[in-house]
């Protein structure tokens, strides 16, 4: 049995109102992946999914586990019960938040499911032009708060959809540390707190492979990039998932780069 304390940690990790919608998403996202899973990978799957299934107490879609207790219910090592924790956060599936007990030690972790595009909303990209201040500037219009190029239809233009299908909102704040201009960059596209960061985290791993020094404005090249990106998009029509918009973003700024990096390299040699 679980704690009153606990049982309210994992609604507020809940996204699902039925188990129906749980298990067709689990099912669209395993289709929606180009690579097969491992056998351990979805025997994990599953324990967690049956343990998630708690419609009663408001927490569909959120298991609380040991490591420990997966093991023994997969009949699966511990460092392959980890390895395919770790796959199914990289595919988006799932995300795991670790608890620690009073003692300091490692208490159970707490795997909650994602909605497709994890929640994501994305607005507004195939509205019409309007004079731009900067390019890191987000235009100050109502965003079209359906899919790109998708109508609005009556009674639902505050709602998510995704091929007719609902997602929970996300209302994520954006972090801080994130700068205001690339926030307002973004969200031109996507209005969720925590895709933004996603984006951002391309940003940081894109100067450490790069060599920037922490100080140096990497802002034009990343307003550069999300202009790219966004083109592409338009031009090429068809449906786009996060992990796209972020693999060309990136890939974007390290092509900038190397572009950047052979004309210096012609004007000094």
């Amino acid at each position: 049995m679980f704690t009153g304390q606990q049982v309210e940690t994992m609604k507020q990790h809940s996204l699902f109102h039925t188990k129906g919608q749980l298990r067709e998403t689990i099912d669209n996202h395993l289709k929606s992946i180009h690579e097969k899973l491992s056998p351990s990978t979805l025997r994990v799957l599953d324990v967690i999914r049956k343990r998630a299934m708690n419609e009663s107490q408001e927490t569909l879609g959120v298991a609380y586990l040991l490591i420990e207790t997966i093991c023994k219910m997969t009949k699966v090592s511990r460092s392959s019960v980890e390895r395919a924790i770790r796959k199914l956060e990289q595919l988006d599936i799932l995300k795991r938040v670790t608890t620690s007990r009073k003692t300091g030690l490692q208490g159970a972790n707490i795997f909650y499911f994602l909605p497709l595009n994890d929640g994501v909303e994305m607005t507004g990209l195939d509205k019409p032009e309007t004079p731009e201040t900067s390019k890191v500037e987000a235009p100050r219009r109502e965003t079209n708060t359906g899919v790109f190029n998708t109508p609005k239809r009556p009674k639902e233009t505050k709602k998510n959809n995704v091929n007719g299908t609902h997602l929970v909102k996300d209302s994520s704040v954006i972090p801080s540390y994130i700068p205001k201009e690339f926030a307002k960059l973004i969200q031109q596209g996507f209005s969720c707190g925590r895709v933004i960061k996603q984006f951002w985290g391309k940003v940081v791993m894109f100067k450490r492979a790069t060599g920037w020094t922490r100080n140096e404005n990497v802002l034009p090249i990343a307003a550069d990039a999300w202009e790219y990106t966004k083109n592409e998009y338009k031009r090429d029509k068809k449906e786009w998932e996060l992990d796209r918009f972020l693999k060309c973003f990136y890939g974007t700024m390290k092509r900038i780069e190397e572009k950047r990096v052979e004309e210096y390299t012609a004007i000094w040699t």
